[in-house]
C-alpha cells in the first residue's frame, strides 16, 4: 500500500508540476475574485428538507439555507448566538421558555413568524409524515406522544401568542436547551410555501429544488447539479445581510478523499471534506500552513442487524468485537487519526466514556474470551458459522478498515464475512430497511452533549437502525429527560449506555479526528469539535489584495 501510495503522490506532484506551466487561473483563484467559497462536502446530499435529512453533508448545506432561534458561535462550539430569536428567557426550573422573534422575511419576502416554527414542529413530529430525527424534539412536552399517534397536536408544547413570540414547554427541566436548538430539525419552515406545494404531509414535495426554494438563511439555493456540484447564494433579504462576508458556497459532493486532495492542490477547493489516512504525513509536510488536524466529537462503529441470527445473540455480538484489534486498526489503517476505544460516546466534559467490563484485558484475552463466547453460541473455532456481509460506502477508507476487520475476524474466529460497497444513498436505504448484516457506521455529535450518542439507541428511534432495544435504556434516558440536577442526569445518560454497551447491538473502533486542507485565502474559520462552521462567518480574500 505504501508503495502505491508513494507513486500516487509523485503522479500527483508531476501533475502540479505540469498544470503549473499555464496561464489560466486556478478555480479556487476564480472563485476567490467572485467571493465564493468551495468546499468538500463528503457526498452528494439525500435531501434538503430538514425532517427528512440525517446526514452530516445534508445538514451543513440546510444550516446555510435555513436558520433556527438561535446560530452557533464560529469560534466557539459551546457559544449560542441569536438568530431567528433576537431574545429569550426560561423560568426558574427551565421547563418554559419564551423567544422573542426579530423582524425576519423569507426569501419571497413573506415575514418570518412563530406560526412557521409551530408549522415545522408539527410537521417534523407528526406520526403520518415520518421524520427520522423526529427524537431531536422530544424535549417538547408531549412530543413523543404526539409522534406516536397518542395525543392531538394542542397537546404539545408549543404556543404562538403572537407572531413575533414562541413558547416552548418542555416535558422536564431542560437548562441545556439552547445548544440543541442550533440542529436543523428546530429550523422553522415556510408554511406558505410548504402548503402551495402539496402540503405539510406530503413527502415528494417539489418545495427543495433550486427554482422552487424559499428560505430564511443566509443563502438561497442557486443551482445543483447531481453528483457535479450544489451552489448557494448570498440571501438579500436575509436579516443579517450586511454581515455575511462571501456571496456564495459551492458545495462539491468528493466521496473520494485521494480524489479531494488531488483537488485542492490543484486549486478546486477552498475547504476539503478529509485527508484520507494514509496522506495525512504526505499532506501536512507538503502544505504545512493548510493542513488541519482537529479534534471532533465522532465515533467511528459497526451497526449490527440484531434481527438476523445469528446477530441476535449477544455472545455473538460480544465476540465480533472482542476479536479486533483497534490498536491495530487506528495504526495501520487511520494512521493514528483517531483513539482506539470500545466506547461509544466520546469524552465531554463531565462525561467519562462508558466502557464495558468484558472489555478490559489484553488483546490475548480478548481473544480467549471471544473464542469462548462464540463456542458457547454454538459456532466451537467458526464452525457452522454462516457468512455475514458488512456493508460499507465507497469511501476508501471504510474499504479499507473492512478489509482489515474481515481479515481479523477470519484469522482470530475462523469465520467468513463478504464485503458490499454500497454508493451514500443505496447504502443510507439499505441501513433504514434493515437490509444488511453489519453496516460501517459513523456519528457525530449535533451538539456538545452526551445524550446527541446515547439518545441514538432509544427503542424504534429513527437512527437507531440495528432492531436492538431496552426497556432499562429506555427508562434511563427518559429520567435523564425529566432531570434537573446536571450531575444526575449524567448519571442516567451514564446508565442507559451501559445497557447498550453490555448489549453490543454496535462495535465501537474509535473516536475519530479530522484531518482536512485549508486553503490560505480563507479567513474566519476556526478549529471546532462539531465541525459547525456558519459559512456566513467565512471570508476569503487573495492575499494579493490586502
Amino acid at each position: 500500500m505504501l508503495s502505491r501510495l508513494a507513486a500516487w503522490c509523485f503522479s500527483l506532484a508531476l501533475g502540479l508540476v505540469v498544470g503549473g506551466c499555464g496561464d489560466s487561473r486556478s478555480s479556487v483563484e476564480r472563485a476567490t475574485e467572485q467571493g465564493i467559497l468551495i468546499v468538500g462536502n463528503g457526498q452528494e446530499p439525500v435531501s434538503l428538507d430538514p425532517h427528512k435529512a440525517t446526514a452530516v453533508a445534508d445538514g451543513k448545506i440546510i444550516t446555510a439555507l435555513l436558520e433556527g432561534l438561535v446560530r452557533p458561535d464560529p469560534k466557539d462550539d459551546t457559544g449560542v448566538l441569536p438568530g431567528m430569536a433576537e431574545s429569550w428567557e426560561r423560568n426558574e426550573d427551565a421547563t418554559v421558555w419564551t423567544f422573542r422573534l426579530c423582524e425576519a422575511r423569507w426569501s419571497d419576502g413573506r415575514p418570518v413568524t412563530a406560526q412557521d416554527f409551530a408549522y415545522a414542529f408539527r410537521r417534523m413530529l407528526h406520526p403520518s409524515f415520518g421524520g427520522k430525527y423526529a427524537e431531536m424534539l422530544y424535549p417538547l412536552k408531549n412530543a413523543e406522544r404526539f409522534n406516536k399517534g397518542e395525543c392531538p397536536w394542542e397537546d404539545v408544547g408549543v404556543q404562538t401568542p403572537d407572531a413575533h413570540t414562541l413558547v416552548l414547554t418542555m416535558g422536564g427541566p431542560m437548562p441545556h436547551l439552547l445548544p440543541l436548538l442550533l440542529h436543523f430539525t428546530w429550523c422553522p419552515l415556510p408554511a406558505h410555501h410548504v402548503e402551495a406545494m402539496g402540503g405539510m404531509l406530503d413527502r415528494r414535495s417539489l418545495w427543495t429544488k433550486p427554482e422552487n426554494w424559499v428560505g430564511n438563511g443566509a443563502y438561497v439555493l442557486a443551482q445543483h447539479e447531481y453528483n457535479n456540484f450544489l451552489e448557494v447564494r448570498a440571501n438579500p433579504l436575509y436579516h443579517r445581510a450586511a454581515q455575511v462576508r462571501n456571496k456564495g458556497v459551492r458545495f462539491l459532493p468528493t466521496v473520494n478523499g485521494y480524489t479531494e486532495t488531488r483537488m485542492f492542490f490543484d486549486g478546486k477547493l477552498h475547504i476539503t471534506n478529509n485527508v484520507p489516512p494514509e496522506m495525512a504525513a504526505w499532506a501536512a509536510q507538503k502544505a504545512p500552513t493548510e493542513f488541519c488536524n482537529d479534534a471532533y466529537y465522532s465515533t467511528v462503529f459497526y451497526r449490527l442487524n440484531t434481527a438476523r441470527p445469528p446477530l441476535n445473540d449477544p455472545r455473538v455480538r460480544r465476540a465480533l468485537s472482542l476479536a479486533l484489534d483497534r490498536e491495530a486498526l487506528v495504526r495501520d489503517v487511520v494512521r493514528g487519526v483517531g483513539s482506539p476505544s470500545f466506547a461509544f460516546t466520546p469524552p465531554v466534559s463531565g462525561y467519562a466514556p462508558v466502557v464495558p467490563g468484558w472489555s478490559h484485558g489484553t488483546q490475548e484475552q480478548h481473544l480467549a474470551e471471544a473464542r469462548r463466547l462464540l463456542a458457547e453460541a454454538g459456532f466451537p473455532d467458526g464452525r457452522g458459522f454462516p457468512v455475514l456481509e458488512l456493508m460499507t460506502t465507497s469511501r476508501d477508507v471504510q474499504r479499507i478498515l473492512a478489509e482489515c476487520v474481515q481479515a481479523m475476524w477470519k484469522q482470530n474466529l475462523g469465520i467468513n464475512v463478504d464485503i458490499r460497497a454500497n454508493e451514500w444513498t443505496a447504502y443510507k436505504a439499505a441501513q433504514r430497511s434493515g437490509q444488511y448484516d453489519i453496516s460501517a457506521s459513523n456519528w457525530s455529535g449535533d451538539y456538545p452533549d452526551p445524550a446527541t450518542f446515547v439518545e441514538l439507541w432509544r427503542t424504534g428511534g429513527g437512527n437507531n437502525c440495528t432492531a436492538w432495544g431496552d426497556a432499562d435504556c429506555d427508562a434511563a434516558l427518559s429520567a435523564a429527560a425529566a432531570c434537573a440536577d446536571p450531575v444526575e442526569r449524567l448519571q442516567h445518560l451514564r446508565r442507559a449506555e451501559s445497557v447498550m454497551t453490555e448489549a453490543q447491538p454496535v462495535i465501537p473502533l474509535y473516536h475519530s479526528r479530522r484531518t482536512y486542507l485549508k486553503h490560505r485565502d480563507v479567513s474566519g474559520w476556526f478549529p471546532l469539535m462539531l465541525d459547525n462552521h456558519p459559512f456566513d462567518a467565512i471570508g476569503i480574500r487573495s492575499p494579493r489584495h490586502d
